[in-house]
């Protein structure tokens, strides 16, 4: 079968790799050079974690996923997956909660996820200042991925296997017939991307089917899912820490603290030296071609939230600061579906932020959808009557 990708952030690399393998021909388009600034894939690091309330589908698409990622790192020769570990510290661990539910369902099951006692978080991790009355859950399989490496791999992999990969190639329409799909991309206009396999020219490419897999964009394609989803603006920033040693990765553990109630969570950067602080409640909703700057009022929220919680960066500069959107659905479920009356135009989106970490497991059932496979691990993501 001859497929095309739209969009070249981790969903649509990870789908166009899978569907090479099984022996179809694939290109994939994307705006920008890969990964592009823009992207929702594209940012300093994404979070790797299992702790997600009492969903088993998520849980075993994650466990799938991450021996995906170690694999991708070896055959590479990258360095963008750190599995330093995850402490959750919430004020509210009942049932119901997310991190409570997680800790049940994972008891007697996976020994790295265990309950911390204050005096051990204290000493295990003395960059935080746990409150009394603290929860903290430890999870030592967690980490965090360096995204913009972990996507120049995954597209180095998927070159390797035969996929075009077309940069600089802005799809304009996905136009399906009775005959298949046609793919109508613009001329780029010297913006100083690496033209590869033709692009120069612009035009137009059929496909039996195509996948459209354009994270923030998706509503520009799919409008009938994309009157459903909400684009948000998401704010971070980094500070140098005065003793990097101490907020190293595997010193430092992937952090979510009271997320639930108050968004703040954060990584220890291993190349740049900074530790991420950032927010994960949903922000404003915005335009998708929306700048990624940061903001000077984030900026001092970050700085009051360390002060609190990573004391040593009370003073520590923030050496920058800037902002990613994400793709929201409703439920904070994925699709992976046909579009609304369509047989031939696959959407794979609606990643809600957390969708970065199944990377290494998202392409099968993307895979599997288009070749009208069943999946159990896809059932959530079709559309059915989510949307109204």
């Amino acid at each position: 079968m001859k497929v095309g990708v739209v969009g070249c952030g981790i969903f649509g690399l990870a789908a166009a790799l899978e569907l090479r393998q099984r022996g179809h021909e694939v290109t994939a388009f994307d705006q920008g050079p890969v990964p592009f600034e823009k992207a929702a894939s594209t940012d300093t690091s994404k979070t790797i974690r299992r702790v997600y309330g009492d969903r088993a589908d998520y849980v075993e698409l994650v466990e799938r996923a991450e021996p995906r990622w170690r694999a991708w790192q070896a055959q590479t020769g990258t360095d963008f997956y750190q599995p330093v570990g995850y402490i959750y510290v919430v004020r509210n661990f009942q049932p119901g909660t997310r991190t409570y539910d997680a800790w049940r369902m994972f008891e007697g099951t996976r020994d790295e996820v265990r309950l911390v006692e204050l005096a051990e978080a204290r000493e295990r991790f003395p960059q935080f200042a746990f409150h009394d009355g603290d929860v903290v859950l430890h999870d030592a399989w967690g980490g965090y991925l360096a995204s913009a490496r972990a996507v120049e791999a995954v597209a180095s992999l998927a070159r390797a296997e035969g996929v075009a990969i077309r940069e600089g190639a802005k799809v304009e329409a996905v136009e399906e017939s009775s005959a298949g799909v046609r793919v109508r991309f613009a001329r780029p206009r010297g913006d100083g991307v690496a033209l590869v396999q033709g692009v120069e020219t612009g035009g137009d490419a059929s496909f039996d089917k195509v996948v459209v897999a354009t994270g923030v964009w998706i509503g520009r394609f799919v409008p009938a899912i994309g009157v459903a989803i909400r684009v948000t603006r998401e704010y971070m920033a980094f500070f140098q820490p005065p003793d990097p040693a101490r907020y190293a990765p595997g010193p430092m553990p992937v952090f979510s603290i009271e997320s639930d109630v108050k968004g703040w969570y954060g990584h220890p950067l291993r190349h740049e030296g900074w530790v991420k602080v950032a927010n994960d409640l949903r922000g404003p909703v915005v335009d998708p071609d929306a700048d990624r700057d940061g903001s000077a009022a984030y900026e001092a929220l970050a700085r009051a939230f360390v002060r609190e919680r990573i004391p040593g960066l009370a003073d520590a500069p923030i050496v920058g600061s800037r902002s990613c959107l994400y793709d929201n659905t409703p439920d904070h479920d994925f699709v992976v579906d046909w579009a609304p009356g369509s047989s031939r135009v696959l959407v794979a989106g609606g990643g809600s932020g957390h969708g970065f970490k199944f990377g290494g497991s998202i392409g099968p059932v993307i895979a599997d959808a288009l070749e009208g496979r069943e999946n159990p691990l896809g059932r959530a993501f079709l559309i059915g009557r989510r949307f109204g």
